[in-house]
């Protein structure tokens, strides 16, 4: 007996599954692209570093919203957030979650922060930007060899310099001879005192005293009498803004000597940090003077016109004459964007990708590059890229560093002005010789 077939396709039945298939393939491939590419914030909006928190996620607005109108692979970037506090536990913490994510890369954590979690985001393989982070241990790690960790601001290595430069050139000519020296036991305090130490030396300051303080001090009174007790003409405070209120308020409500210069970190210029440790009205002006980012017009003889495209994106969202609070703020920007343009570049949003493209996008000898959507327009031309950050070239070196423009800062009118800014080539100078 013959079976009947238990199924018979004829021909147009075939074709319309086909179709149908087709179909199913084309939507879900249109699906995947639209997919938002999930990166990752990692925050410091509690803790010493928090008051600097604001100003990065204002410009990391601008940036997100530049590259969302016309995102790479067609696919918007999605922000997961979390705070890290501002230490090494809650980046290890951070860097667990967002790594936990698939966040294809990061950006954020402080110096003590990614210190810590350089072993997390090594295991994950999560290519993570750092725009403020200047520890010197920074300088050669595996994670950077492995393009694992690019840091878009200046080393302390490099910035930390500036104290020395300042003092040759604009203190020692006044008089200035002596300096005591201050600093907590984290981190990034001792990082940037001993280079801050080593600067002052350099250019012939005496270094009078030296003291360390734990993080957990909260009374200065007697400290600050023996340092003040050395008479000496300025002093270099590494400390936090927590820490650092404090000892701003002791200072100035004893009866220690008030004609005395401060050289206090680079994290204390933004308006936050300024209002917490500020003791009266007028107190600190003249009186206390910090390293940072070069920023400004000054930026421009450096970064040409990527600071222009920045600023006017800028005041598109917040208001005619609004500026970045302070001048790490950029280089949160210029990570986001590099980011971005490295995931374009490789067509495909992985971390592999990222890592192997934020090099090529950053370097020669593409074509210079000053935005986002010129980048982008170039690299669907088929043309390799040199990407010119708002704050800085972006050219790496093998271990993920950039060495930008940096300025000194002085207190003026309640509020931190750049006085002088200094070339990568000027700083170098004064390192090697």
């Amino acid at each position: 007996m013959r079976r009947k077939p238990l199924l018979t396709i004829n021909g147009s039945v075939l074709l319309a599954l086909t179709v149908a298939a087709l179909f199913l393939v084309s939507a879900s491939a249109t699906a995947q692209a639209a997919d938002p590419i999930k990166i990752g914030f990692a925050a410091t909006e509690t803790g010493d570093i928090g008051p600097w928190w604001p100003g990065c996620n204002k410009i990391g607005k601008v940036a997100l919203k530049l590259i969302n109108e016309d995102p790479p692979l067609g696919r918007p970037f999605k922000v997961i957030v979390d705070d890290t506090e501002s230490s090494p536990e809650g980046a290890i913490r951070v860097a667990n979650y967002l790594g936990g994510q698939g966040v294809i890369f990061a950006v954020g954590y402080s110096s003590d922060g990614i210190w810590a979690a350089l072993p997390v985001i090594e295991r994950y393989g999560t290519p993570t930007f750092t725009q403020w982070s200047g520890t010197s241990k920074l300088d050669r790690t595996s994670a950077g060899k492995k393009r694992l960790m690019f840091r878009t601001c200046a080393s302390d290595s490099e910035m930390a310099h500036l104290y020395g430069i300042y003092w040759e050139d604009k203190l020692a000519p006044q008089g200035y001879k002596k300096v005591a020296v201050l600093h907590g036991t984290d981190e990034a305090s001792r990082s940037t005192a001993e280079v801050a130490v080593e600067s002052l030396k350099k250019a012939g300051a005496e270094v009078v005293l030296r003291k360390e303080f734990p993080g957990e001090q909260t009374a200065f009174s007697r400290l600050l009498a023996e340092v003040f007790a050395k008479k000496p003409d300025a002093v270099f405070l590494g400390s936090g803004v927590e820490q650092g209120s404090i000892i701003m308020k002791e200072w100035w409500e004893s009866s220690l000597n008030k004609n005395i210069l401060w050289l206090v970190p680079d994290e204390w210029p933004t308006p936050e940090a300024v209002k917490a440790v500020t003791p009266a009205a007028g107190a600190l002006d003249k009186r206390v003077v910090a390293p940072n980012p070069a920023s400004g017009e000054d930026v421009k003889k450096f970064a040409g016109e990527s600071y222009d495209i920045m600023m006017t994106e800028y005041q598109k969202m917040y208001g005619a004459g609004a500026e970045p609070e302070h001048a790490f703020a950029v280089n949160l920007y210029d990570a986001v964007i590099l980011g971005a343009l490295a995931i374009q570049a490789a067509g495909k949003a992985t971390p592999e990708a990222v890592s192997e493209f934020v090099p090529k996008v950053a370097s020669p000898p593409g074509i210079k590059v000053h935005s986002y959507l010129e980048g982008k327009k170039a690299l669907g031309e088929g043309k390799e890229i040199d990407y010119e950050g708002g704050g800085s070239l972006c050219n790496f070196d093998e271990y993920g560093n950039v060495y930008p423009p940096c300025g000194v800062y002085m207190m003026m009118n309640g509020e931190f002005q750049q006085i002088e800014v200094y070339s990568p080539q000027r700083i170098k100078q004064f390192i090697t010789r």
